[in-house]
């Protein structure tokens, strides 16, 4: 005789389904939406504090041209990735670490792209959580203690794990109101700088930056700083880009995000940042007693990368402040979501057990607090630079498998090695090529060359070592399974 379903067990399962959202299954055909929903996703990444920080800070060193030169081309690269990954996703109905497993890794091998979309995700989870603690610190000018950490890091954490749990929707249906809210509290920031303060626009357009030499140089440092974004970007645009219904779907969703990231935010951030930052160093000095002209422009300029949201509060007071946690809000609740899946498929991956998702979103924010602890915020520019060269090497790896090794083909019940030992020996030895030529400064641009050589020697290892070589092959059951 079966038991009716009590309130309680009624609840726990729609929480339950909330909760794991397709984590490890094929998305079904009634859950895909259109490109242009689906954008608003990757959109609101894309106008977090932290891309409005590389942005500003990007122009600050290379400069206006060199630095929208720059964010073109990484958005056209940022662009041919999200396509080429987004197509693949809509293909198979599965997140990007998932498809992992069928493109480039295998079952066992899939625990290496969970684990470095991992630690992409989270490391933006933890520093744009940090900007957060420090524009709160400067708003109500509360000192840098261990109880106000406790107390701000507490809250936000806490709302990050709510929203990615079972807030997901609701957070994707704002996104579009606070995404323009976000915009227009920026524009409004330019009206003031340039409009009612007189800066002049034509000084920002015609800044030089800070490094020195020509415009190659400029434009190689510039490319530097934003790069590794085209790989991130395209990531989290392919999670998203399996719930698309066209190929022209997947076409919008892979535009959306890199242009508004990197030209888009790249223009917003630069006025504001260097056309705002007398006014910055003038609010310093005036809040400041006994600190001089030159500290408070030294105070100034570390805020472009450490305290992006003094910008919003100095310039908009209290509407910037409830901004900046509007614009987090939106893009926090997707990078705890994104990260979710891959901390999923890195446990089942490895163990052969399956986490439910709202777990290991709870484990992510935990992690995302540890980086914080480690310095998260001060060595941002370095951890994009050689987290580039492992997700830029995971993205090549995995188009040259799907387009070029086996042709676009694909079958929900087709083999899988337990590891595909070309793709694993690929990943490691391209991104340790980019990341030794970032290290020892023979190359800033390491990222690029762990795609390049990434995307065209996976086939050529795929050759000297084929399908099954030295593995076994998972089931069908254990390769595709649904999360409990």
């Amino acid at each position: 005789m079966s038991v009716p379903n009590t309130p309680t067990q009624s609840i726990d399962s729609s929480l339950a389904r909330a909760a794991e959202d397709h984590a490890l299954v094929s998305v079904p055909p009634e859950d895909r939406k259109s490109g242009l929903h689906l954008s608003l996703s990757t959109i609101s990444v894309a106008t977090a504090l932290v891309i409005f920080s590389i942005g500003g800070f990007t122009v600050v060193l290379a400069g206006f041209g060199a630095g929208l030169v720059a964010g073109v081309l990484v958005a056209v690269l940022g662009v041919a990735l999200g396509k080429a990954l987004g197509n693949m996703a809509l293909t198979t109905g599965l997140s990007s670490t998932i498809t992992s497993r069928f493109f480039g890794f295998g079952l066992r091998g899939s625990a290496i792209g969970s684990t470095i979309f991992t630690i992409m995700i989270l490391g933006f989870l933890a520093m744009e959580s940090a900007l957060l603690y420090e524009g709160t610190l400067l708003m109500f000018g509360w000192p840098d203690a261990w109880p106000v950490r406790i107390l701000v890091y507490g809250v936000l954490t806490l709302a990050w794990i709510g929203m990615a749990i079972f807030g997901l929707r609701l957070a994707l249906r704002a996104t579009g109101i606070l995404t323009i809210v976000t915009i227009l509290v920026a524009l409004y920031m330019v009206f003031k700088i340039y409009v009612v303060d007189g800066a002049s626009a034509m000084a920002v357009f015609s800044f030089d930056g800070v490094v020195p030499g020509g415009f190659g140089t400029k434009l190689e440092a510039a490319i530097g700083v934003m790069g590794a974004t085209a790989g991130t970007i395209a990531l989290v645009s392919t999670d998203f880009a399996r719930y698309c219904r066209t190929k022209r779907d997947v076409t919008v969703l892979a535009l959306a995000g890199p242009i508004t990231q990197n030209i888009i935010m790249t223009v917003l951030g630069s006025l504001i940042v260097i056309g705002g930052m007398p006014t910055v160093v003038q609010y310093l000095l005036d809040r400041n007693a006994g600190m001089s002209p030159d500290e408070a422009a030294a105070a100034g300029s570390a805020f472009v990368m450490g305290n992006t949201g003094a910008f919003f509060v100095i310039f908009a007071g209290w509407l910037g402040f409830f901004t900046i946690y509007a614009a987090q809000a939106k893009a926090q609740a997707i990078n705890a979501y994104s990260g979710s899946l891959s901390l999923v498929n890195l446990v089942d991956a490895l163990t052969g057990r399956k986490p439910g998702r709202a777990v290991m979103v709870v484990v992510g924010n935990i992690i995302a607090l540890l980086m914080i602890g480690g310095g998260i915020l001060g060595k941002f520019t370095e951890y994009l630079a050689y987290l580039g060269c492992m997700t830029l090497a995971m993205c090549g790896i995995m188009i040259a498998d799907f387009y070029l090794v086996r042709r676009r083909r694909f079958e929900p019940g087709q083999r899988v090695e337990m590891w595909n030992w070309a793709g694993v020996l690929t990943l490691v030895l391209t991104a340790a090529l980019g990341a030794i030529l970032i290290a020892t400064d023979t190359y800033s641009l390491g990222f690029l060359v762990s795609f390049a050589t990434a995307l065209i020697g996976y086939p050529l290892v795929r050759k000297v070592i084929p399908e099954g070589t030295g593995t076994g092959y998972a089931a069908t059951a254990e390769v595709l399974d649904e999360a409990r």
